[in-house]
């Protein structure tokens, strides 16, 4: 055990006259596995993950006489001046080194799979213990005592730095995003979030009952903040057919009104095959809902309470966001197409409206969502957002996920220490890569552009089509999605009156061949009640087409060479095929997703298995529908392609079903429906965000490269100022400083590297060269960063010898 003054607690590990407590060293009588002191009849062992073994006999040092002469409620403050801290408040019979706690807190925020009991079990192996459940409970109250030490120290810290008001973190916890300087070009969007819903994180109800506490966490937001817009949307319709019962419907709440396309109904499918019924009664939380920036820092936490992933938990984090980071804020969201409308019409709609809220659908995501969302919420689309994907959540759960499978039956405190634990290393762990992410991104947008200018620019000449026509060509597909597959109240009853003429010749027609003057035997008596049956069926029908006749105002009926009549054949199957290509479009999408989840890491082999099964099943279906498509795709004028099942996996993401659905020629003749043309305008937004994302990194370089300084300034000045006062507590503002520096000093190196970019455009700090020697062409942006890495890690290094001396 280190026995250097300790900044990580505020006790002192000095003794009263200044010598260094240290641990006694094992003599050579040490012979069993128990060290012992005596104190008022309770007994104390040790345990240290440094030592080879347990000391059971040694001579009282000087550091221990404290002990001795203490009573039961001194004995851990008494234990911590030694670096020790006991598993009980009072009277402790098993205490632990500050070493051991602090070394088991930072492995398990960096591998969260790592349990207590696992812990113990290694290291009762490491110092040949025989290992005892009680170990595990001892260790586990001794930690808690231990993290809310850290948690309290860090709140101290806080309210000293000023980092300790409302929405702090929400606003400066990524200082690319927040930390804003005068004279800066406005940013529109100001700020890009992702938020979303991650069922994986469930706890199971009435674990953990005996454990009353409550773990304080500034990422989470409170029910009553949550729970305020529980009322916003009504519950959804029960299924025809079905009773609605409580609980039945996992998704109810979610938005059912404005922009409520097929896309969202394909969503609803996968939350609820997720979810499951019963859910409600079997957990407490059955997941977390959360939003984060474009750098990963994640901004507001909520826990889903005995629910699925309701509106009301996007709601929540709308209303945090408007209210810390102000107007203009862009967030995507899995379903934000259908959220757009919600908001709409719900009590945020003035604020949204005033402060300019704009909802999105992230990228991956919205390749799964039909073609006319895309077009109208994609990020590919959307003006400001650069080359971001508003995918940051995915990220987060990735690395989250490692977490569940302790806290699935973990009490409440500990679910929601574990996570908050998580938490607070992923965004250490952001903070650290900021630096590295503007330097790729700003590479990224610049190939981007070096490499897709030069095809659109080959395309223009070739076609003569400008950057004009492309922003028109989205324009009018727009203009058409929005209306095809639209039927008028007239198409649908001709349609109707012709479907009721087809079925009055099938009832004609089976209704011929009887005579009823051969009534002689049973056989000819059961054909005469057939005969009847058709008879009424025929009476049926012609009342149907007469009712048809008398809506239409028909006064000579339809015959099958009439114009009228071929008409609307003609748009009977174009209908049909529509309808083909829409269940063809749901089933390939369901597949995806389940492929999706059948290759997440940390599936088990039970759900793999109901997965693949579930493949299987859908990969049948989309062969029967794909069979039904190319049966209806030859007849359509002009003809549509068939397509073989290779080819589904690539419509399903390219959102292209949309163009199979409508066979009129003039829209096949529309520029923007020729494949080639799509291509040319992809890569031609494509340049344009990434010519976005160079000014939006130029702005965020510029706010990084401040908030260095600033930082390193102010935790100097403040450690000094403290240090008079509170001696502890400015050598802790001091290891956090130097912590710090470290990472700072490599955003420096990563932001020189970015100043000396062929293609950089931004403001450059005072005292930076940009002088390139290598004279890198944009072309071969793809060098090896390992050089890098090391030259980092190198720095540190040296500059940790440095500060040290």
């Amino acid at each position: 055990m280190s026995s250097g003054p300790r900044s990580l607690l505020p006790f002192s590990t000095r003794t009263s006259r200044g010598s260094t407590v240290a641990l006694p060293r094992r003599t050579s009588t040490t012979t069993g596995t128990n060290s012992t002191l005596r104190s008022s009849g309770s007994q104390v062992r040790f345990c240290s993950p440094l030592a080879s073994a347990i000391i059971e006999h040694f001579t009282v040092h000087d550091a221990f006489r404290p002990i001795l002469q203490a009573t039961n409620e001194e004995a851990n403050i008494a234990l911590i001046r030694v670096g020790l801290l006991g598993s009980t408040p009072v009277v402790p019979k098993l205490a632990f080194t500050l070493d051991l706690l602090e070394f088991y807190h930072r492995l398990r925020r960096r591998q969260a799979t790592v349990g207590i009991q696992g812990f113990m079990k290694a290291i009762c192996a490491h110092l040949s213990i025989k290992y005892m459940a009680t170990l595990q409970d001892q260790f586990s109250r001794a930690f808690d005592a231990y993290f809310d030490l850290l948690q309290r120290l860090q709140a101290r810290t806080d309210a000293v730095l000023g980092r300790d008001g409302d929405g702090w973190r929400l606003i400066y916890g990524c200082p690319c995003c927040g930390f804003q300087q005068a004279n800066e070009p406005p940013l529109v969007p100001a700020r890009l979030h992702a938020m979303d819903g991650c069922s994986s994180h469930k706890r199971l109800r009435g674990v953990g009952f005996s454990d009353t506490r409550e773990f304080k966490s500034n990422y989470f937001l409170t029910p009553e903040q949550v729970d305020k817009f529980a009322d916003e949307v009504k519950a959804r319709p029960a299924r025809s057919g079905k009773k609605a019962k409580a609980g039945d419907d996992p998704d109810e709440g979610l938005p059912i009104s404005g922009n409520k396309t097929k896309c969202t109904e394909n969503w609803r499918t996968e939350n609820a095959n997720n979810m499951g019924k019963g859910v409600t009664e079997v957990f407490d939380q059955t997941g977390v809902f959360l939003c984060a920036c474009r750098h990963g820092v994640v901004e507001v936490v909520e826990e889903m309470i005995r629910s699925g992933e309701l509106a009301k938990y996007a709601f929540a984090v709308i209303d945090e966001v408007i209210k810390k980071c102000g107007d203009d804020q862009c967030i995507g969201y899995d379903i934000g197409c259908s959220m757009d409308g919600t908001v709409q019409s719900s009590s945020l709609q003035h604020v949204a409206r005033e402060r300019r809220l704009t909802l999105l659908v992230n990228a991956f995501h919205g390749y799964a969502h039909n073609r006319l969302c895309q077009v109208q919420y994609h990020p590919l689309y959307a003006s400001g957002l650069g080359i971001e994907d508003l995918e940051t959540c995915e990220r987060v759960f990735s690395s989250l996920g490692a977490a569940a499978r302790l806290i699935r039956h973990a009490s409440y405190f500990h679910w929601k220490q574990f996570i908050h634990m998580h938490l607070l290393q992923w965004d250490e762990d952001r903070y650290a890569e900021l630096g590295n992410f503007l330097l790729k991104n700003y590479r990224q947008a610049l190939k981007m552009i070096f490499e897709y200018q030069q095809e659109v620019d080959a395309f223009e000449r070739l076609t003569g089509f400008s950057g004009a026509d492309f922003e028109r060509w989205r324009t009018e597909e727009t203009s058409y999605l929005q209306t095809v597959g639209d039927e008028t109240k007239e198409d649908v009853q001709e349609a109707g009156y012709v479907r009721a003429l087809q079925k009055l010749d099938t009832s004609v027609a089976g209704s011929d061949g009887f005579n009823a003057k051969a009534l002689r035997t049973e056989e000819v008596k059961a054909k005469e009640k057939a005969r009847q049956s058709a008879a009424r069926k025929v009476t049926f029908a012609m009342k149907v087409v007469d009712d048809y006749e008398l809506r239409l105002d028909i006064n000579e009926r339809w015959l099958p060479t009439s114009p009228k009549y071929r008409r609307v054949i003609d748009y009977i199957k174009r209908k049909d095929f529509i309808l083909a290509v829409d269940a063809l479009e749901g089933l390939v999408i369901q597949r995806l997703f389940e492929l999706a989840k059948a290759n997440i890491a940390g599936t088990g082999y039970k759900l793999r298995k109901h997965i693949s099964t579930a493949i299987t099943r859908r990969s049948a279906a989309v062969r029967t529908a794909l069979n039904a498509y190319n049966k209806l795709a030859p007849l359509q004028d002009p003809p549509r392609p068939v397509i073989d099942f290779k080819q589904i996996a690539n419509y399903g993401w390219a959102g292209d079903f949309e163009l199979l659905k409508d066979s009129r020629q003039e829209v096949l003749d529309k520029p923007w429906s020729k494949p080639a043309n799509r291509e040319a305008a992809t890569k031609y937004f494509k340049v344009k965000r990434a010519r976005e994302e160079i000014v939006r990194l130029n702005v965020e370089v510029a706010r990084l490269h401040a908030w260095v300084d600033f930082e390193d300034r102010v935790l100097r000045e403040k450690a000094q100022e403290v240090s008079r006062s509170d001696p502890l507590l400015g050598a802790h503002i001091l290891e956090f400083r130097a912590r710090r520096v470290r990472l700072n000093n490599a955003h420096r190196v990563r932001l020189q590297q970015i100043y000396r970019l062929k293609g950089y455009s931004g403001p450059v700090a005072s005292g930076v060269t940009t002088d390139d020697e290598d004279g890198a062409e944009i072309g071969d942006l793809d060098e090896d960063e390992d050089l890098n890495d090391e030259m980092v890690r190198l720095g540190d290094v040296f500059h940790e010898r440095l500060f040290v001396n």
